[in-house]
């Protein structure tokens, strides 16, 4: 086959009708390449977390390549492994950022909890093991911080790609919202995560207060879609 016939066979695909199957809204799976073949797609109630490293380009310019990767390596680690800890699905990587899906019960709340927790991490734990490991970070004024966005709705998740190379794409309001709340670089530093209205009315104490005190402020505009 040549390459305009596969391209063809490419845009010919775009037309074809999804198999759709609506997931219980109690379940707390999420669909992988495994269990979605070909035109089969999962509508699921989910909320979205992206997490990535602030300034990485600012990291590249003053580090060399192997410190950067162990940098991310680490950050991945310790955002994947707390996303896990409260029952979310990694489902995505992009450089260094990774996308989180929470279902079933609580999943605002969870979802939250991994960001606050995440960030934590990444200030008190991981931010002073760098500076100290790193002399290149130490003599330069690159400071470790991250972002992350969260928001909840329908999405409608199919398998794309192909053999070997097949990944999950997530259509719908509620990552689009979460991962463009990950890209926000407000003028206030100390902000690390920023929710969608409709995650922050759903949460539970646990997540909301400290000392019964809100944790949270807004709300916010800030010229993307709403909602989430």
């Amino acid at each position: 086959m040549t390459l305009k016939e596969d391209v063809d066979a490419a845009v010919v695909d775009m037309a074809k009708e999804w198999s759709v199957v609506t997931q219980q809204s109690g379940s707390t799976s999420v669909p992988d390449t495994d269990t979605l073949v070909g035109t089969s797609a999962k509508k699921i109630l989910a909320t979205y977390l992206y997490t990535d490293i602030k300034n990485s380009s600012g990291l590249m310019k003053v580090s060399p390549a192997e410190t950067v990767a162990s940098v991310m390596a680490a950050f991945l680690k310790i955002s994947v492994r707390i996303i896990r800890h409260y029952d979310g699905h990694i489902r995505s990587f992009d450089g260094d950022r990774v996308m989180g899906v929470f279902t079933g019960p609580d999943r605002q709340s969870r979802a939250a909890t991994a960001a606050l927790k995440i960030n934590y991490a990444v200030r008190t734990i991981l931010e002073a093991n760098i500076q100290s490991q790193f002399g290149s970070i130490h003599r330069s004024n690159w400071n470790l911080q991250q972002m992350t966005g969260i928001a909840s709705g329908d999405a409608l998740l199919v398998k794309v790609g192909i053999r070997n190379n097949a990944d999950i794409l997530s259509a719908g309001i509620a990552p689009n919202l979460a991962a463009k709340l990950s890209d926000l670089r407000l003028s206030n530093s100390a902000i690390a995560t920023a929710i969608g209205k409709g995650t922050y009315n759903s949460l539970n104490d646990s997540a909301k207060l400290s000392k019964g005190v809100n944790m949270w402020t807004g709300p916010y505009s800030i010229g993307i879609c709403q909602g989430g």
